[in-house]
């Protein structure tokens, strides 16, 4: 996982789905899914103020509070981005 480069506007990648879920699931937009030659994933999610960094920090502390449900939505999201991409 790392930050953007420095742009205007920053950007948060992982290649991490579960961590993407969580931040999906928090509200944080997905801007893009880049896919190497070797056909891994790179979830690109827009990351005002580095929240994204926020919101893992809170999820490996037990703190962030977010449904089933929309971790399952976040899920179902995710997955069908992806696929387009392939």
């Amino acid at each position: 996982m790392n930050n953007g480069d420095g742009d205007k506007n920053q950007f948060f990648h992982t290649s991490d789905f579960y961590i993407s879920r969580v931040i999906k699931s928090a509200g944080l937009p997905l801007k893009d899914i880049q896919i190497n030659n070797f056909g891994k994933a790179t979830f690109v999610f827009e990351n005002p103020k580095q929240t994204a960094e926020y919101l893992i920090k809170k999820h490996w502390n037990r703190e962030l509070k977010i449904t089933s449900l929309d971790l399952v939505e976040a899920i179902n999201q995710l997955k069908t981005r992806l696929h387009e991409r392939l």
